[in-house]
This record gives structure tokens, C-alpha cells and sequence, in this order.
């Protein structure tokens, strides 16, 4: 029912959403905007417009009015909240832009827009499952392939009555040794899908290759779904790599599949780096007092230089000059070859309680990571964020196992999971495990969260 009316059902929804962004724009400045000079009406409409057109265009950009039946709830409001602020953001600096007081008030406005589009999905969400589960507005499927991903397709939508997906049967491509998914028709191989095609109402073709399948009689199946005007679907096995993000690529116009580990979004990475930057900018503002006296009690009671530069390995491999509070000896590095036999760490790092190297001033500094300040300057240039793995020296890099490289994905933190949790306690392999899961789970208020925990176990003093 619903599919034959999906731009009718589409530009409706698209409609409500602009609607309840703009109320959430008349609202904020109707009550709030004792705070601002307030503008005419006239100027709301016109506000009311820039929203309207700035949501529309986004709506395309970013995709918000594709099919999400097979997608979590999660992911289409991730969508949705991103579109928010983006849309948000260019409302904003085009209304300071035309008044000098302007009734707006962003933060709020985006908040309670995206509440009220949350709601809105959400409702319209479980009313399409709900029909779907009792057969209505559902889709036609066709597998093509043999390979992994297939099986995972069938048992996914089987076990999923409400994503509204019917599988008509499966098609083997020339070569693979492997059998369809269980449970699935057999409609022998690729060379019926033409007259499958023409026979049925397929609204989409699910390629799922083996590795014995050729890319000649991939691009066969590509062709042939593009001359129909019937989407496809490619998903390949190795899709389900651990800490894989798929997405697409453009090298002008070609595009080009991009596997990348953690959180793929332009948008989310741009945002935590935004976050990296004023808050360093702030910090080392705010902390400029205690930078100031650490660095003093240093040279009245070292002769040595105050800040201690050492070369880690940042993201990707990328070596930088992290920052420090000098807290051991001058001839520290000199030293460590001694010293190594009393290491109290497993694997390539080296750790000792009692480090002679460390001064007196030191001792203190690594109690509350005072020696730590510094690395907010490093922050600010984007060698560091605030959160994630801590970065490793070179030398510990060329011991690691293949599998614990990939720490190295993102930009190295002050602060991570392990220090919070664990704080020296923690063997190395299990440390390298727990950066792993930062990198697959990341989420800014993961980062706020383990902020806070760093803020209580500085204070506490249990730090190196």
C-alpha cells in the first residue's frame, strides 16, 4: 500500500520534519528571546525559509529520506542529528549575517528540533513495522551468490519480520562451489536473472559473492540491474571484518570502496576535533597559572630545560613532538638501558614505581599528571586529542603484533580508557584491548564520561 505511494508517503515526511525545525526556531525565539533584540515577523519568515531550503538540500546531500527499513533506529537518528546542527549552523550565520540583533537562539533551537524529529521518526518507525509484520508495504528480494554475507542477509531478514523484505529465491554465479542460504528457493544461476527480473516485481537484487566468484560476472550482474532500473546491493564477505566501517570514496568520478576502523562520519570526526580545540584553547588559558608555577618550581630546583620533547608515534604512523613537564633527570634515556632488567611492565613498555631517573619535583608532578599539561599545546596543533590511546614511543611500535596496529587509527589521547579503568594495572595486552574497544565504541559522550573519570582520578592523586 505504502509503496506505491513512497514519494507521496517521502515528501510528506521531508514536509513534517522542515515544519517541526522551523516551530522549534519560532518557539525558542518567541520565548526566548529576551536575550536577543527581537525581530519582526517578517524576519521569522524569512528565517522560516532559509530553514526550509537548507533542510531540503541537506535532506539530499546526506541521503535522509532513503529506505532505513533495515537500518537501527540509532543510526537514522545519528543521521538526523547531524543534519540538525549542519542545517542549524547555516541558519546561524546567515541570520548574524542579515540582522545585527537577532532573536535565535541555535543551541536550543537544534535541541528541541531534533527532539521533536526524534519523535516523529520514532512514531512513524514502529507504525510502518507494525504494518509490515501483518504484510503490508513490504519489499521483493533476489540473492545472487553463494559467499557469507548471503547467509547473514537471509537469517537477518527471516529473524526480522519488520523491515518488510521477502526473498523470491537465489542465483549462483559461474564458478562458486558453495550452496544458496538455507531456506532460500533455488532459482539456479545468473543467467535467469534477466527473465526474473522481467517476471517479477524485484525491488532489489542482493549480490553477495564467494571468493570463487569473478568480477566479470559481477560487473555482468551490475549491468544488467542498472539496464532494469532495479537497485543493488553488493555485500561482499569480508564486510563483516571486526572494527570495519565500509563507505565510499570519490577520486573526482570515480568511486572507490574506503574501509576505515572507528567512527567513519566527516561530521563526528569534525566535531570531536572542534571539541579538542577550544577546550585545549580554554584549558591552557585556565591553567595558565599552574603552568606557569610548575615551570618555575622546575628551574628553581633543576638546572635542566623545563619542557621535555620526545618523539611518539601519532596516527597512522605520523612520529610528533610530544610535550612534557620534565620530571626525571637530564641523562633519563641515557639511564633506561640499567635499568631495563628491573622493568615491572610486560611487553614493550617499561615501567618501574621507584624510577631513580624521576626527580623530586617529578614524583609530584606524575601524582596529580601535572607532567601531562603540556600535551594540551599538542592538542591544539592536532597531533593529540583530548581522549584516546596514549602514544607510543617508536621503539615500542616496532614490537607490536600485527593485530595491535591498529591503536595507531585515530589521533593519540592524554586521557584513555585504560588510564581511567586501570591506571598501571593493567597488562599490556589487555591495554592494547581496551584502546581497541575505545577505537570500535567511540562516541562523544564516551569522551565526556572518561573526561570526568580522568578530572576525579587526578584529583585523587593515583596517578604514575
Amino acid at each position: 500500500m505504502l509503496q506505491a505511494h513512497h514519494r507521496t508517503f517521502t515528501g510528506t515526511i521531508r514536509l513534517a520534519d522542515a515544519a517541526l525545525l522551523i516551530a522549534a526556531c519560532w518557539v525558542t525565539n518567541r520565548f526566548l528571546s529576551g536575550a536577543f533584540v527581537s525581530v519582526s515577523d517578517v524576519g521569522l519568515f524569512v528565517q522560516s525559509c532559509v530553514v526550509l531550503v537548507c533542510w531540503f538540500v541537506l535532506g539530499e546531500r546526506l541521503d535522509l529520506y532513503q529506505s532505513r527499513r533495515t537500518e537501527n533506529l540509532f543510526r537514522e537518528l545519528q543521521s538526523l542529528g547531524e543534519a540538525v546542527v549542519l542545517c542549524m549552523g547555516l541558519v546561524t550565520i546567515l541570520a548574524l549575517a542579515m540582522y545585527r540583533g537577532v532573536a535565535f537562539h541555535p543551541v536550543t533551537a537544534s535541541l528541541l528540533g531534533f527532539a521533536a524529529i526524534a519523535f516523529e521518526r520514532t512514531a512513524v518507525r514502529g507504525l510502518l513495522r507494525s504494518l509490515r509484520v501483518r504484510g503490508y508495504n513490504f519489499r521483493y528480494a533476489v540473492i545472487v551468490g553463494c559467499g557469507r554475507s548471503g547467509e547473514v542477509l537471509a537469517a537477518t531478514l527471516r529473524g526480522h519480520p519488520q523491515y518488510g523484505v521477502r526473498l523470491l529465491g537465489g542465483l549462483r554465479l559461474p564458478g562458486e562451489n558453495g550452496s544458496l542460504p538455507a531456506g532460500v528457493r533455488d532459482l539456479t544461476d545468473v543467467g535467469n536473472l534477466r527473465a526474473i527480473l522481467s517476471e517479477f516485481a524485484v525491488d532489489q537484487v542482493l549480490l553477495c559473492p564467494s571468493h570463487e566468484a569473478k568480477s566479470g560476472n559481477l560487473l555482468e550482474v551490475f549491468n544488467l540491474c542498472d539496464l532494469a532500473g532495479t537497485p543493488c546491493h553488493y555485500a561482499p564477505s569480508f564486510f563483516s571484518l571486526r572494527g570495519v566501517h565500509p563507505s565510499v570514496a570519490w577520486y573526482g568520478n570515480l568511486p572507490a570502496f574506503a574501509f576505515s576502523t572507528g567512527d567513519g562520519s566527516p561530521l563526528r570526526r569534525m566535531v570531536k576535533r572542534s571539541i579538542d580545540f577550544f577546550a585545549a584553547l580554554i584549558g591552557i588559558v585556565l591553567l595558565s597559572p599552574v603552568l606557569i608555577t610548575v615551570a618555575v618550581l622546575i628551574k628553581l630546583t633543576d638546572r635542566g630545560p623545563v619542557l621535555f620533547r620526545q618523539t611518539r608515534v601519532g596516527q597512522f604512523g605520523r612520529p610528533f613532538a610530544c610535550l612534557k613537564f620534565r620530571s626525571m633527570c637530564m641523562n633519563a634515556e641515557a639511564k633506561l638501558a640499567e635499568l631495563r632488567a628491573a622493568n615491572e611492565e610486560d611487553g614493550p613498555t617499561f615501567k618501574m614505581k621507584d624510577d631513580p631517573r624521576v626527580t623530586k619535583i617529578g614524583r609530584l608532578l606524575r601524582k596529580y599528571s601535572l607532567d601531562e599539561l603540556p600535551q594540551l599545546f599538542n592538542v591544539l596543533l592536532g597531533d593529540m586529542s583530548l581522549v584516546g590511546p596514549r602514544p607510543p614511543i617508536p621503539s615500542e611500535v616496532e614490537e607490536y603484533d600485527w593485530w595491535q596496529r591498529r591503536r595507531l587509527s585515530v589521533r593519540p589521547g592524554i586521557t584513555c580508557i585504560w588510564q581511567v579503568f586501570g591506571r598501571n594495572r593493567v597488562p599490556f595486552e589487555r591495554w592494547m584491548e581496551m584502546d581497541l574497544q575505545y577505537i570500535d565504541n567511540w562516541s562523544l559522550t564516551m569522551d565526556m564520561k572518561l573526561l570526568a573519570r580522568t578530572v576525579g582520578t587526578v584529583v585523587k592523586g593515583t596517578g604514575c
